[in-house]
């Protein structure tokens, strides 16, 4: 503890290094940390302590010296660094004005079109597994021969396992079958040895 300077006969102010909470609690009870301080010294030195003189009426006491920080404690950079965020926080937090959350803008809802069904096995339509049994499994005659009468039943017997064959979903019922293979397509109907048969078509 280095010498300070001499503030009169029999006194010299010097640093002093205190404990901030000893210091905190001095202050409460209203404590004259530098009686208390010599008080001590005395009686650890076995000195006699001379109180000095209160300050006479109507002059001021000096005002008690700040506690002075030691600048070689390695702690004392980040305590000071420290206990400045806390102030700065602190007044920060007083400032700060309540933000009331923004209500969500809504967002309007889009109808996402479906998408068409993909072509291939599987999902043929009726009228598509008729028009391709008969582009790719019948063969139109021009003469009217033994070798160009199918019998109905046998036909359609053909064409719904030709149905499964290519995975559809749904084959058309024999009543359709029929219509569009007489209307359509213009097929002659006859009974042949008491079977109804087609005439002038046959299988590959």
């Amino acid at each position: 503890m280095g010498a300070g300077k001499m503030t009169g006969p029999g006194w010299q102010q010097v640093p002093v290094l205190l404990q901030s909470d000893l210091v905190a609690a001095a202050e409460s009870k209203r404590l004259d940390i530098s009686d208390e301080c010599n008080r001590a010294l005395a009686a650890r030195l076995g000195i006699a302590y001379r109180a000095p003189a209160k300050a006479p009426a109507g002059h001021p006491a000096p005002a008690a010296a700040a506690p002075v920080i030691n600048a070689e404690d390695p702690m004392v950079p980040g305590k000071v660094l420290r206990e400045k965020k806390e102030k700065k926080a602190v007044v920060a937090a007083q400032r700060r004005e309540p933000v009331l959350p923004k209500a969500a803008a809504s967002v309007p809802l889009v109808a996402v079109p479906a998408k068409p069904a993909a072509k291939g096995k599987g999902k043929g339509r009726k009228g598509d597994a008729i028009q391709r049994f008969v582009s790719t499994r019948i063969v139109r005659e021009a003469e009217e021969g033994p070798d160009a009468i199918v019998a109905k039943d046998e036909l359609y017997q053909r064409f719904e396992r030709w149905c499964r064959d290519q995975d559809y979903a749904a084959i058309p019922e024999r009543r359709v079958f029929s219509v569009a293979l007489k209307n359509k397509y213009a097929f002659s109907e006859r009974t042949v040895g008491g079977a109804p048969s087609w005439v002038g078509l046959r299988l590959k």
